[in-house]
C-alpha cells in the first residue's frame, strides 16, 4: 500500500505534532466508551432486575443522541474552535457520570432515571466524537496519517480491553455506582489533556451558512463520492448489526446462556480489543504491503459477519471467547482501513462533517441495533438473535462486494 504523495520507503514520525496529547485524551475517553454500555446494561438487567426490553431501551437512549445530533456536531466542528468544543464535552462527561454514580449510591436508580442519564451522556459523546476525529489530520502531516490512525486504534483497543475489565471488576468488588465514578475520573483526565493541547487555527471561512445547509453539503459530498458511498453503507452494517448486536447480546449470552458474572462477561469485549491490537501492530510494520485496501476491507467484513453467525451456535463459553478474539483480529483491519480510506478522501474543510457521518454509522446506529437485538432476544433467545444479525449483515456485505467496483479497486 502506498500513501498518496509519499514514497513507500519513507519513514514518518509523530513527534512534535501534539498528536500524543490527543492520543492520550482519546485513550482515556475510549476507556469510558468501552465500559459505559456494559455498565448501563448491567445496571438495568442485574442491579434493577429489569426485563430485556428495559436494557434495550436504556442502550437506545445512550446512543440515540449520537444518531440525532452527531451531524450537527460535525458541522459545528467545521466552523468553530475544535479544541474548545472538545474541552466542553470532556467537562460535560465528567458531570454526567458523577451524577450517574450519585443516582446509584442514593438508591434513586430506576429504568426511567437511567434512561435520562443515558441520554445526557449520549449528548456528550455525540458532540465529542466528530471533533476528535477531525483533529487528527490537523495535527499530523498527510504522510503520517495512516501511521497516526493505526496508533490511535491501538490505544483505543487497549482501552477497549481495560474499560470493560475495569468496569466488571469494580462492579464485582463494589457496585455499579463506583463503576460510573471511575469513568467520571477518566473524563477528568481528558480535561487536563485537552487544556495542554495546541491546535493549528482553522482556515478562515468567508461565510457561515445555516447548519442544516452545511450538514446537507456533507451528505452530498459522501453520496456523490464513488468509493465513500458504499463504504459508509458498510459502516452502517458494522454499527447497526455487528456492534449493535454485540452490545446488546454478548452480555446476555454470557449471563443467561452460560451463567457468567460481570467480570467474565466483560472478558468477551476485552478479547475483541486484544484481537484489534494484534492486527494494529502488524499493520504498523506491514501496512505498505497492503494493496487494494477497499477489497481487503470488504473481505474482512465478510469474515466478520460469518463469525457473528457462528457466535449464536457456540456450545461453550471458551469457544465463544475464541470467536471474539478472531472477530477482533478482523476488526483491527476494519477499523484502520475504513478510517484511512475516509480521511485520505476528505478535504479538511469537510472533515468534521464526514467524521460525524462516520460516528453516525459506527456509533449512532448501535442503539437501534441494540434495541432490536434486545427485543429479538426476548422473543427467540440471544443465540438465534445473534446469528440472525450476522446473517443479515453477511447478505449486505456480499451484495456490496459484488456491486461496489470503485471501492474494490481503491489502492
Amino acid at each position: 500500500m502506498t500513501v498518496v504523495g509519499v514514497e513507500p520507503q519513507q519513514e514518518t514520525s509523530l513527534r512534535g505534532t501534539g498528536f500524543w496529547l490527543l492520543w492520550c485524551n482519546a485513550v482515556s475517553i475510549s476507556m469510558v466508551a468501552s465500559a459505559d454500555r456494559f455498565t448501563f446494561e448491567w445496571l438495568v438487567a442485574e442491579t434493577l432486575d429489569a426485563p430485556d426490553w428495559a436494557s434495550g431501551l436504556v442502550l437506545f437512549c445512550l446512543g440515540a443522541p449520537v444518531f440525532a445530533f452527531v451531524l450537527v456536531a460535525g458541522a459545528m466542528a467545521d466552523r468553530s474552535d475544535r479544541r474548545r468544543m472538545l474541552l466542553v464535552t470532556q467537562a460535560g462527561g465528567f458531570v454526567v457520570l458523577s451524577l450517574a454514580a450519585l443516582m446509584v449510591w442514593t438508591g434513586l436508580a430506576s429504568v426511567g432515571l437511567a434512561s435520562v442519564v443515558a441520554i445526557a451522556f449520549g449528548l456528550v459523546m455525540a458532540f465529542s466524537q466528530p471533533v476528535r476525529g477531525a483533529l487528527t489530520p490537523m495535527l499530523v502531516p498527510r504522510s503520517s496519517l495512516m501511521h497516526a490512525i493505526v496508533v490511535m486504534t491501538i490505544g483505543s483497543n487497549v482501552a477497549m480491553i481495560a474499560g470493560p475489565l475495569l468496569a466488571g471488576a469494580v462492579i464485582d468488588r463494589w457496585d455499579v455506582g463506583w463503576a460510573f465514578a471511575a469513568q467520571a475520573a477518566f473524563f477528568g483526565v481528558g480535561v487536563v489533556l485537552v487544556l495542554r493541547l495546541q491546535v493549528p487555527p482553522m482556515p478562515v471561512r468567508a461565510e457561515h451558512r445555516r447548519l442544516r445547509v452545511e450538514v446537507a453539503e456533507g451528505w452530498r459530498f459522501v453520496w456523490h463520492h464513488g468509493s465513500l458511498r458504499p463504504l459508509f453503507l458498510l459502516l452502517c452494517v458494522g454499527g447497526g448489526l455487528m456492534m449493535g448486536g454485540a452490545t446488546a447480546l454478548l452480555p446476555k449470552l454470557a449471563r443467561d446462556v452460560f451463567g457468567r458474572s460481570a467480570g467474565e462477561a466483560s472478558q468477551l469485549f476485552a478479547l475483541m480489543g486484544l484481537g484489534m491490537i494484534i492486527t494494529s501492530f502488524l499493520l504498523i510494520r506491514y501496512r505498505q504491503r497492503i494493496t487494494r485496501r477497499g477489497l481487503v476491507f470488504m473481505v474482512c467484513m465478510t469474515i466478520g459477519c460469518s463469525n457473528q453467525v457462528l457466535m449464536g451456535a457456540m456450545p461453550t463459553f471458551w469457544s465463544l471467547q475464541l470467536l471474539l478474539l478472531l472477530w477482533g483480529v478482523g476488526g483491527g483491519i476494519y477499523m484502520n482501513l475504513n478510517q484511512t480510506l475516509i480521511q485520505e478522501s476528505t478535504p479538511q474543510d469537510h472533515m468534521g462533517r464526514v467524521m460525524s457521518l462516520t460516528s453516525l454509522a459506527q456509533a449512532g446506529l448501535v442503539p437501534i441495533g441494540a434495541l432490536v437485538g434486545s427485543a429479538l432476544a426476548g422473543a427467540v433467545g440471544p443465540r438465534i438473535a445473534m446469528s440472525t444479525f450476522g446473517a443479515v449483515g453477511l447478505a449486505c456485505v456480499l451484495t456490496a462486494l459484488v456491486r461496489a467496483k470503485e471501492l474494490r479497486a481503491r489502492a
